[in-house]
């Protein structure tokens, strides 16, 4: 069983990575887990410049790490991301990332158990927690579950309990191959069915790199 956590902050000792480190700390200790956590900050990661040629070859062109970290996602069981909360969203760190992650059209998330994690001091947490949970669903996530926590800039999360409760889950539904939640479910299905391929299909052959991620996902 492979875990991905990222941390979408800016700061790696900061609440969100001191929150995702005690993901980390429960997961590795289950047997046959491997646990891969990586900050954003460590890695170049280029502003997307919207020619839209990853989506007919399949990969982007410029030379940075983000295609590093799409593969390490798609060999995942499991995807746990944490951002702090800025401007009432998500980091921008994590912005750049979803926009060259692959994610959305390409389905990177299919059949995979994920897990939002946000963290914010003063308000507005649930925003940024809406944009990581449409990212997760939306990409065709097997199980979404979600963690916010307020709390003061810098300090270590008071939820050790929460956090267990929520790691052992995650766990349990990829070792139990659990199917994917109703609700979130019928919505991938009407955001897939008619929305995202009806789209593909319209592009013909300038998608085709888009074509091929779904045959290798088994989407089509």
């Amino acid at each position: 069983m492979k875990i991905v956590i990222i941390n979408a902050s800016p700061r790696k000792t900061g609440a969100t990575a001191k929150t995702l480190n005690e993901f980390a700390e429960n997961l590795s200790a289950r047997n046959g887990t491997e646990v891969k956590s990586i900050n954003l900050s460590d890695y170049k990661l280029n502003f997307c410049l919207g020619c839209c040629g990853c989506y007919k070859t399949g990969v982007c062109h410029i030379d940075d790490d983000a295609e590093m970290i799409s593969a390490l996602i798609d060999s995942a069981d499991g995807v746990i991301i944490g951002t702090p909360t800025y401007a009432s969203n998500v980091s921008g760190q994590l912005k750049v990332l979803i926009d060259r992650g692959h994610f959305v059209i390409e389905q990177m998330l299919k059949n995979k158990y994920t897990i939002g994690v946000v963290t914010y001091e003063n308000a507005e947490g649930g925003a940024a927690l809406k944009v990581l949970k449409k990212l997760l669903i939306f990409s065709g996530a097997k199980r979404f579950d979600k963690l916010i926590v307020k709390l003061p800039f810098n300090s270590n999360p008071a939820v050790s309990g929460k956090i267990k409760r929520k790691s052992d889950k995650l766990y349990n539904s990829i070792l139990k191959k659990k199917s994917a939640g109703f609700i979130n479910s019928i919505i991938h299905f009407f955001v897939f069915n008619f929305g995202i391929k009806p789209f593909v299909l319209r592009k013909g052959d300038k998608y085709d790199g888009v074509k091929k991620h779904w045959e290798r996902r088994n989407i089509w």
